[in-house]
């Protein structure tokens, strides 16, 4: 196997050591990988907030194509989308509980006090048929707010008439927007 002189750490090393490069008359880059890398994370490290700043003012300049690029991701990573929630959640277990019971106590005051016992056993049904239909088909289901509950524009109401059962991932990308 021939060998390759480093020119930044001087040690003889395998061709398979280097990155290929056209710019250079031996088809290699003159400095080894590991070389490279510690090169690159200096750089990265000493342009950090300069690289972040940059990051920030394409996201903000571009929300509809950083949005669509998070959703292709998560829909092409749906376990590790999970795993990340979860992750998230076992971290931060303070602030979960808190999203959730904040969660809970908006749907309870969406609950309008004028509803009858009907109107609330129906409520549960939803609940119901979500449960049942991952029982049977294996694949997780959401009763959605048609009109969310804490839309941007709108808030509906905890009713029946504003329930419906949808499959996990097509709620997910519906998220808290009302289109109608």
């Amino acid at each position: 196997m021939t060998m390759k002189l480093c020119s930044k750490c001087q040690t003889e090393k395998p061709f398979t050591e280097f990155y290929t490069s056209s710019t250079h008359k031996s088809g290699y880059a003159s400095w080894c990988k590991s070389c490279e890398s510690e090169r690159n994370k200096a750089k990265t490290k000493a342009n950090r907030e300069k690289r972040l700043a940059k990051a920030k003012e394409w996201r903000d300049n571009n929300k509809d194509k950083q949005e669509a690029a998070v959703q292709r991701w998560r829909s092409e990573n749906p376990d590790r989308t999970r795993q990340i929630y979860r992750n998230w959640r076992a971290a931060n277990k303070d602030r979960a509980n808190a999203n959730w019971m904040r969660r809970e106590a908006g749907k309870k005051k969406r609950t309008p006090a004028w509803l009858t016992e009907d109107q609330h056993s129906m409520i549960g049904d939803f609940y119901w048929l979500a449960s049942d239909l991952k029982r049977i088909t294996g694949e997780d289901y959401h009763v959605d707010h048609i009109v969310p509950l804490n839309g941007k524009n709108v808030c509906g109401l905890h009713v029946p008439w504003n329930l419906q059962v949808l499959p996990a991932d097509i709620n997910q990308v519906k998220s808290n927007r009302h289109t109608a």
